[in-house]
């Protein structure tokens, strides 16, 4: 009887050390260390389009009117838009619609090397480049929708030409005039 009280003593105590051993692995360990001063400089995020200017800029797009001639259905009308990067930073940027235009109208966009290969007007000739998005204008438009952001960030003093083209689709109303407005995005690449 004497060696089961021990053997019962023994495995008590092992269970014990057992807990108490698996209860000390949780410790949390740390470790700090110090560094001389230094200088931390936000980034400078400045993004211009047409005359708007900071890290959020909107843009209007003008009536679907030329001087002389309205234009009707199955028109086009286009002009270059450039974004620069006015900031001493690389940055990101978005274009998106922040009104709901009429239905009727289709917005294509282009990414184009300069202003002259977006010919201002109606019925000119749209680039010879893949379009970058296309979509009724009677709902909110973004580009790019994934990722967030235009995939190459845009260099300190950097350009990017957008060509804007609007199509009058059969469904206008007579008379009416759409004018939208893009508000255009920046972020710290």
């Amino acid at each position: 009887m004497r060696k089961k009280v021990w053997g019962a003593i023994a495995v008590a105590v092992a269970a014990v050390a057992v807990f108490a051993s698996s209860q000390q692995s949780l410790a949390l360990w740390s470790d700090s260390a110090s560094a001389s001063g230094g200088t931390a400089t936000a980034a400078s995020v400045n993004l211009t389009v047409g005359t708007s200017a900071g890290t959020s800029a909107a843009y209007t797009l003008a009536n679907l009117t030329t001087a002389t001639t309205p234009v009707v259905p199955g028109d086009t009308v286009q002009a270059p838009l450039t974004v620069k990067n006015s900031g001493a930073d690389p940055l990101r940027w978005r274009m998106q619609s922040t009104t709901t235009p009429l239905p009727g109208f289709t917005l294509t966009t282009y990414g184009v090397d300069n202003e002259g290969a977006c010919p201002t007007g109606v019925n000119t000739a749209a680039p010879a480049v893949t379009p970058l998005t296309s979509g009724s204008m009677n709902a909110s438009l973004q580009y790019p929708v994934s990722p967030a952001y235009m995939p190459t960030p845009l260099a300190a003093g950097g350009t990017y030409v957008l060509c804007l083209r609007v199509a009058v689709d059969s469904g206008a109303v007579s008379g009416q005039t759409n004018k939208a407005t893009f508000t255009f995005q920046a972020g710290a690449a």
